[in-house]
C-alpha cells in the first residue's frame, strides 16, 4: 500500500474514531479500524511516522495521546495525471504515425498509446466524460477542438479554434507539442523543467525556482515527509503543482528488495541482469569509480513505500547537469566570493561577484562532445550581455578535457565567440583565486 493511499485510509479511520470518542485509540485499536489483525501493528507503526508532525502527533511512551493536527488544505491528491504531458505524448505520437508507411501503422506508436491511455484514465477519474478509446475514435477526436476535452482547461491561453489533426493533417499547434528524442518518456518529462522556468519567469518566481532546481539537484530521493513539507514551504508552494509532477513514489521506478542510491548523484540505481546495482548514468557511474565514492545506505523494501524520487526525464536533464554547477558554486563560495546561482530565473548557471566592478558570468556544460552549434547558441544569448560583466566563460568539469580538449581547441574557437572564453572547472578557480590574492595584495 502507497504511502498517498495509506495516509487517506488513517486519516479516515482517525476522523470516524474522534466522532465517537475523546481520546485518540491505542496502536492496537487503530490497527482494528484499519482492517489490519493486531500483529500488524508494527506497520501500521511505521505509517503512521511517515505523517508524524504532518497529520498527526502523539506523546512518546503516553497511551492513547494520538491526536489530529490540523490538515493541509491543499493536500497532495492522490493521483496527479499532467494533461500538458499527455498532450505531449499525443502530438508525439501522432507526428510518428504520420511519418509510417501503411504496412508501418499496424503498430500504435508508443508515444500515441501512453498518451490514449492517460488521457482514458484522465476522464475516466473524473467520471464525467467518454473518450476514445480504439485508435479510428482517437483520430475522429483529435479533428475536434482540444479545448472540448474538459481536463484542457486547465491549460492557459488555449486557443478555442486548435486541433491536434487538420485537414487530414497533424496540425500546426502539435507540432509545436511534440517532442524529440530516442527516448519519448525522458523527453516529454524534461518539459516539465521548461515550465517551471517558464512559469517564474512569468511570476518574476526568482527565489522559488532557485529552490526547486536545487531540490531535484542535492535531494533527487526523499522521504514522503519531508517532500510533504516542501508543498507547503512558503519557498516551494507557488510551484506546487510542478511537484507533484515532478516527484513520483519510489517503488514505481522499479520493485527491488531494498533500494541502492547513486554515491555521486543519489538518484536510484537499477539491477543489471548480473544482479549489481549501476547508476543510470553512464557518466556518472565512471565519476563514482574514478573518485572512489563509498556507497549510500539502501533504502530497505519496507521503507520505500515511503520515499519519492524525481523522475528518471527530471534527473537526466535537471539533476545530473546541475551537480557541476552547485559544485562550483561551493567551491567559490567558501574561497570569499559572493556567488548566485541562476540569476534572473536562469540567464546563466552562475553570477560571481568579487566587487561592483568585477563580476563573471558563468554557464557551466557538462558535455560528452564539443558542440559548436551549441556554443554558438549560448554566445547569441550570452553576447548582448558582454557590457555587464568583467568575464564570461563557458566552463566545462575538468573530466571531461580527455575528450573535449578544451585546451587545444578553444583557441580555433574563442575568436567566433564574440568575447566569451572557453574554460576548465580547475582554471576558473585557479583565475577567482588570483584576482583575490591581487585584490587582497592592493
Amino acid at each position: 500500500m502507497k504511502v498517498t493511499r495509506h495516509r487517506e485510509k488513517i486519516l479516515e479511520a482517525l476522523q470516524e474514531w474522534f466522532r465517537v470518542h475523546k481520546e485518540g485509540p491505542a496502536l492496537e485499536e487503530l490497527c482494528v479500524e484499519l482492517g489490519k489483525q493486531p500483529r500488524q501493528k508494527a506497520t501500521v507503526q511505521r505509517w503512521l511516522q511517515t505523517m508524524r508532525g504532518i497529520d498527526v502527533e502523539w506523546e512518546d511512551n503516553a497511551t492513547r495521546s494520538l491526536r489530529l493536527l490540523t490538515g493541509d488544505p491543499e493536500a497532495e491528491p492522490g493521483l496527479q495525471i499532467s494533461v500538458s504531458e499527455t498532450l505531449r505524448y499525443l502530438a508525439t505520437g501522432l507526428f510518428e504515425w504520420e511519418k509510417r508507411t501503411a504496412i508501418e501503422r499496424s503498430h500504435i506508436p508508443k508515444a500515441l498509446r501512453i498518451g490514449m491511455s492517460r488521457m482514458y484514465l484522465t476522464s475516466l477519474l473524473q467520471g464525467d466524460e467518454e473518450v476514445p478509446s480504439n485508435l479510428p475514435a482517437f483520430f475522429d477526436w483529435a479533428k475536434n477542438p482540444v479545448v472540448e476535452w474538459k481536463p484542457a482547461a486547465e491549460i492557459k491561453h488555449l486557443s478555442p479554434d486548435v486541433t491536434l489533426i487538420e485537414d487530414g493533417l497533424v496540425s500546426n499547434f502539435a507540432e509545436q507539442w511534440q517532442v524529440t528524442g530516442a527516448d519519448v518518456e525522458k523527453q516529454v518529462q524534461e518539459k516539465i523543467l521548461q515550465d517551471v522556468l517558464e512559469h517564474c519567469r512569468g511570476h518574476q518566481l526568482e527565489d522559488a525556482y532557485r529552490a526547486f532546481r536545487k531540490l531535484i539537484i542535492e535531494r533527487p530521493v526523499l522521504p514522503y515527509s519531508e517532500y510533504r513539507r516542501l508543498l507547503s514551504s512558503p519557498q516551494l508552494r507557488p510551484l506546487r503543482e510542478f511537484l507533484l509532477q515532478t516527484y513520483i513514489d519510489l517503488v514505481d521506478l522499479a520493485e527491488e528488495n531494498s533500494y541502492h542510491l547513486c554515491p555521486r548523484c543519489k538518484y536510484v540505481m537499477r539491477r543489471r541482469q548480473d544482479k549489481i546495482s549501476s547508476c543510470r548514468n553512464i557518466t556518472c557511474e565512471q565519476f563514482s569509480a574514478q573518485l572512489h565514492l563509498p556507497p549510500s545506505p539502501p533504502i530497505p523494501k519496507h521503507e520505500a513505500e515511503t520515499w519519492k524520487a524525481v523522475t528518471p526525464g527530471v534527473h537526466r536533464y535537471g539533476t545530473i547537469p546541475g551537480i557541476w554547477e552547485i559544485q562550483l558554486a561551493e567551491t567559490l563560495t567558501k574561497l570569499g566570493i559572493r556567488v548566485t546561482l541562476w540569476p534572473e530565473i536562469d540567464e546563466f548557471d552562475l553570477l560571481v561577484e568579487f566587487s561592483k566592478k568585477i563580476r563573471w558570468a558563468i554557464d557551466v556544460k557538462d558535455w560528452s562532445y564539443l558542440d559548436e552549434e551549441r556554443l554558438q547558441k549560448t554566445r547569441e544569448k550570452l553576447q548582448r550581455r558582454l557590457s555587464e560583466f568583467t568575464e564570461i566563460f563557458i566552463v566545462f568539469p575538468n573530466e571531461r578535457e580527455k575528450a573535449l580538449r578544451i585546451t587545444v581547441v578553444r583557441q580555433q574557437l574563442e575568436p567566433s565567440l564574440g568575447g566569451l572564453r572557453l574554460k576548465l572547472v580547475s582554471e576558473i578557480i585557479s583565475q577567482a583565486e588570483k584576482v583575490l590574492e591581487k585584490r587582497n595584495h592592493a
